[in-house]
């Protein structure tokens, strides 16, 4: 079985010796490399973190800003079937509707431009009765949503009460789908700072530098109406708001002087931790590689004799024919085994086994293979043998030796009696299972001989 398996072993373990090196190698550049880059990795994770932030408002803001919206196009719908409500049905309507914002300022409806009802009134009583036609800036976004007939995002815009706000102006028509008759606007103010705390915005702005651009919806074309506008050059992540009509850009910068670097102390943790996890993949890796090495070796011997077994036999059998070589088997079965087993008991039976095994191996040549197949059933594989003239020698020395040997169970002299049968490839078979066959009939034929001979002995 050494024979056999030294040149695999001694492949596999260069193999197994050139993958360890190739480990080691790896694993020191890997943690040379991040304990230089320790300082980039650390921006590339800071980046990362403020960028999935970044995603997160972008999101926060727009669910924001359209929820709002869509609650107050509900009450420009009804005016549109209903341009005769009076104050009263404006007002529930307008009340259930805000309750269910989460950053309306206030809802404004303003026939012919000029407005005449605002919820909640208490507070912005100062803009009933405004015209926007008195402010050309908030006239021109009125006058689009008009003339584009749908959802204009206006602003951020200075309030008439001195805030500043974000501003949905949604035209209203008598006869849609049509549009010809102009009722007027409907206003959904939105507090840009109420929105801007829902959605994050102060947060992030605090761990970083932050700015929107995209006033009226302009997008990247749009002026700058949160942050500096160096920004937008400096960005590691920007995100596109998308409104109802239009869009904002917002991006993301460092701020001044951020450093990466952390104490001496975390880098060298790189090392340390690096290390040592790796030593511990190389420790269960060897441990792996050495029990799948035993677990195969096992699988391939017979536990009592340590011979190889069958497994092992038919597998090297096969690789001979397969190779066209030239070889010789010897099927030897012990005689009266079963005899040993009954008188002496299976402990004494095994030790008779273990001592057959011996015999064999030490009268064989280094390249021949000697192996347990079964109960007392053994085969030898024989390397480079093709006549009966060459293997004649070795038969005679297997059974001299074992004549001679003497066996001793319970203080009694057992002799070894085995019957023997060979088989030559390719002469007497091509294939695995005739040559089988044909050492095992061989084989029981001298068994039988030997059984009519004691016979004879007995009668005479």
């Amino acid at each position: 079985m050494k024979q056999v398996f030294g040149k695999a072993n001694g492949h596999k373990k260069s193999l197994l010796f050139f993958a360890l090196a190739a480990f080691m190698a790896s694993v020191v550049m890997l943690v040379e490399y991040y304990h230089r880059n320790y300082a980039e990795l650390m921006q590339i994770h800071q980046h990362e973190r403020l960028s999935q932030q970044l995603s997160s408002v972008r999101a926060n803001i727009e669910s924001e800003l359209n929820s709002n919206i869509f609650l107050a196009d509900s009450l420009a719908t009804l005016i549109s079937v209903n341009p005769q409500s009076d104050n009263e049905q404006l007002t529930r309507m307008a009340e259930a509707l805000y309750l269910k914002s989460s950053s309306l300022r206030n809802i404004a409806l303003a026939p012919d431009n000029v407005i005449r009802f605002v919820y909640p009134l208490t507070g912005n009583e100062s803009v009933i009765g405004f015209d926007y036609r008195q402010s050309p800036e908030q006239l021109h976004t009125v006058e689009l949503a008009k003339q584009r007939q749908e959802v204009f995002i206006a602003g951020p815009l200075t309030l008439i009460q001195g805030n500043q706000a974000i501003i949905a102006r949604m035209p209203i028509f008598t006869d849609p789908p049509f549009n010809q008759r102009y009722w007027g606007t409907c206003s959904a103010v939105i507090e840009i700072d109420k929105l801007f705390k829902l959605a994050g915005v102060n947060e992030l702005a605090a761990q970083s530098r932050l700015a929107i651009r995209g006033k009226d919806g302009l997008g990247a074309n749009g002026e700058v109406f949160f942050g500096d506008e160096s920004v937008f050059a400096e960005a590691f992540s920007s995100e596109t708001i998308r409104l109802i009509n239009g869009s904002w850009l917002i991006a993301i910068a460092e701020l001044p002087g951020t450093s990466y670097n952390g104490p001496a102390l975390a880098s060298s943790y790189i090392r340390v931790i690096g290390y040592g996890f790796s030593l511990l993949l190389l420790l269960v890796f060897i441990s792996l590689f050495y029990s799948y090495h035993f677990a195969r070796i096992n699988s391939l011997q017979d536990p009592l004799t340590l011979l190889p077994n069958r497994r092992f036999a038919m597998k090297w059998l096969e690789t001979l024919i397969n190779s066209r070589a030239e070889f010789c088997i010897i099927s030897l079965d012990l005689d009266k085994f079963k005899l040993i087993n009954d008188r002496f008991g299976h402990a004494i039976g095994d030790q008779f086994l273990q001592e057959v095994a011996r015999l064999l191996q030490i009268n064989l040549r280094s390249s021949d293979v000697a192996c347990r197949l079964s109960g007392d059933e053994f085969l030898v594989i024989m390397p480079r043998i093709s006549k009966q003239q060459d293997i004649q020698p070795i038969l005679q020395k297997i059974m001299t030796s074992f004549k001679r040997a003497t066996f001793f169970a319970n203080g009694q002299s057992v002799a070894f009696e085995l019957s023997l049968g060979t088989a030559f490839f390719p002469s007497d078979a091509q294939d695995l299972e005739s040559l089988l066959n044909q050492a095992d009939v061989a084989m029981y034929q001298q068994k039988a001989s030997h059984k009519l001979s004691q016979q004879e002995k007995k009668q005479t």
